[in-house]
């Protein structure tokens, strides 16, 4: 038993770090000189850090990159854009349509049918989806992004929160409603508060998409903050230099600059992360 132990632990560390290899690569390239980087053999550790790939632009075949300081204007969008959309379409929209799905509707298909709207690329809606944000002339704002965000982040939240509100015991509302509890209340007061760590799981979940998005973005943006509404995926597009060039050390910068966000956020709320994926959230 002993062995066996010993032998998982070992199995975890090693898929573990796989995992957080791509994250230490990205860290080191960001703070190794030129030569380090396309060295060969690899440079795993630097021998010299530095940090101008954070702040210096960085002149390759005649064409100049960002600064990953230079991500602030992308970095407010994204925000805005990311928190707007999962917040409206978490409790706004994908609450009361679960919480409705599972007490009134009882209709396991329909559940279904939401969660196969999750699968479709969403390259399919590209040209629907450019022409209706055109036409309410919204091209380059927060709101054209928001609308379009909501549009996929809204049915994954509702099928996400289904599995939650359906272990909600019918008799916990019972009890409300002979209080005197409107079914609006129990809903707000009572149903929504049991399901906490779904609500969490799917804010973080839904805010992760929003904020790693990038063909919608690339579609109906066209520059970032103040005047436009570019996210941080357009940013780090802005490393691309000549055709297949990189400016590899500046786009290294970017990427632990703009991934901070995320990762600060799973970091603080892993453990309502890892509670609303398993307190059975895949039921119906």
């Amino acid at each position: 038993m002993k062995k066996f132990s010993i032998a998982v632990i070992m199995l975890l560390t090693l898929i573990s770090l796989v995992y957080l290899f791509p994250l230490y690569w990205t860290l080191v390239t960001a703070l190794k000189t030129s030569g380090e980087i396309f060295s060969r053999p690899p440079v795993f550790f630097p021998s010299q850090i530095i940090f101008s790939n954070f702040y210096i632009s960085l002149n390759i075949f005649g064409a100049v990159s960002q600064t990953a300081i230079g991500s602030v204007p992308w970095l407010i969008d994204s925000t805005i854009i990311a928190v707007l959309a999962t917040l409206v379409s978490t409790f706004l929209i994908a609450a009361p349509a679960a919480y409705s799905l599972v007490r009134y509707l009882r209709s396991v298909w329909l559940g279904r049918l939401i969660l196969f709207m999750t699968m479709i690329p969403g390259a399919v809606f590209i040209v629907p989806f450019f022409l209706m944000v055109a036409k309410m002339n919204l091209l380059n704002t927060w709101w054209g992004l928001i609308i379009v965000y909501i549009s996929f982040t809204a049915p994954f939240a509702t099928w996400l929160l289904m599995g939650f509100f359906n272990d909600v015991p019918k008799s916990v509302e019972e009890a409300a409603q002979i209080d005197g509890l409107s079914p609006y209340q129990i809903f707000y007061k009572v149903s929504l508060r049991l399901v906490r760590p779904g609500i969490i799981a799917a804010i973080i979940l839904n805010f992760i998409l929003c904020w790693n998005e990038l063909l919608y973005a690339l579609v109906i943006t066209y520059s970032p903050f103040p005047s436009g509404s570019q996210t941080v995926p357009l940013f780090l597009t802005s490393f691309i230099i000549i055709e297949k060039n990189f400016a590899w050390g500046g786009l290294a910068a970017a990427g632990i600059f703009t991934m901070l966000p995320t990762l600060i956020l799973g970091i603080y709320a892993q453990r309502y992360l890892v509670r609303g994926l398993t307190m059975g959230s895949v039921k119906g």
